[in-house]
């Protein structure tokens, strides 16, 4: 078979003042001027791609915020080992965030932050020595509070969140579940047994995790049944938690709790492959946006474009 290049003499072409645009000059960037003020710094950004998603998000969590809808963050371990705890903790203390929502890893690194001030880093996971997740006191705590809580109806994230402040540790205001429990914010924690390092420590019991998990997801539902024109953040997580907030948000439906016009999000360096997520969490009459990046950096950005929009109003 013999290919014959095409001749584009007959291609059609359009004069450039009809083509449509989806931006002028006023969405463009300017130079930031040394020693102006954050705000300033904002105004300097161009209006477009990741940049214009990210101030459309800030204003649907201001909005969400003064309308006094759900505002939940949905939270994988990397966003720990990135030592944006801190930041999510004022947001709780300042009621900008009203529901947490977390993978095994996420809440490990956490409790190994209240413990001790740091986490472990990925680069010393690559050691690959077998003894990074064996860390004592991390499971010994993890696993006695979800042993107990069990057997109290609790799940995972209220077991935990009263076990911390039980033990009054030095680190307790930089552990979000810790003062997630402190502020009366629901914390649900969902375990990937086998893959969360907690799970191997001599005190896990499979009974346990299994009960005080299920509890959570339940947890779950009830706050996206609360979520109805509210905003979800799914921060650097890319299999678990995508596919736990479609189920739950599925749940609550099937039980007939109106739930739409979510704002919903995902903050990931792989934000594109979970895109069906945005797109189901959102529907009906919701938005969704994709910010494809280093959650480092992206979610400061965001958080104090909130608290710099939101101002006096957090005092």
């Amino acid at each position: 078979m013999i290919i014959k290049p095409l001749s584009f003499s007959s291609l059609k072409t359009v004069p450039l003042a009809k083509r449509k645009v989806d931006s002028d000059g006023q969405d463009f960037g300017a130079p930031f001027k040394p020693g102006s003020s954050f705000g300033d710094f904002l105004c300097s950004l161009p209006n477009l791609g990741c940049a214009r998603d990210l101030f459309q998000l800030r204003d649907a969590i201001v909005s969400a915020h003064r309308r006094k809808h759900m505002v939940i963050l949905a939270c994988g371990g990397h966003v720990f080992d990135s030592g944006l705890g801190p930041m999510i903790c004022r947001l709780i203390e300042q009621k900008v965030v009203s529901g947490i929502v977390l993978t095994g890893a996420a809440l490990l690194q956490d409790v190994e932050i209240a413990l001790s001030g740091r986490t472990v880093t990925a680069r010393l996971r690559e050691l690959n020595d077998g003894k990074f997740c064996m860390t004592e006191e991390t499971g010994k705590l993890i696993n006695e509070a979800i042993n107990f809580g069990a057997v109290e109806n609790w799940g995972i994230g209220q077991s935990v969140g009263k076990k911390l402040q039980d033990e009054e540790l030095e680190h307790l205001d930089h552990s979000v579940v810790a003062t997630s429990y402190r502020y009366g914010i629901p914390v649900s924690v969902h375990p990937a047994i086998g893959a969360d390092a907690f799970d191997l420590h001599p005190a896990a019991h499979g009974e346990s995790i299994g009960a005080a998990g299920m509890t959570d997801f339940r947890l779950l539902a009830g706050m996206m049944a609360a979520a109805n024109q509210g905003v979800v953040l799914n921060i650097a997580s890319s299999v678990i938690l995508p596919r736990v907030l479609l189920q739950a948000v599925d749940a609550a439906r099937n039980l007939g709790k109106k739930v739409e016009g979510i704002t919903s999000a995902v903050i990931d360096p792989a934000a594109s492959a979970i895109a069906d997520v945005v797109a189901r969490l959102s529907q009906p009459k919701g938005k969704g946006y994709l910010l494809s990046g280093p959650d480092e950096i992206l979610v400061p950005l965001l958080f104090a474009a909130v608290r710099d929009a939101v101002g006096d109003e957090l005092h």
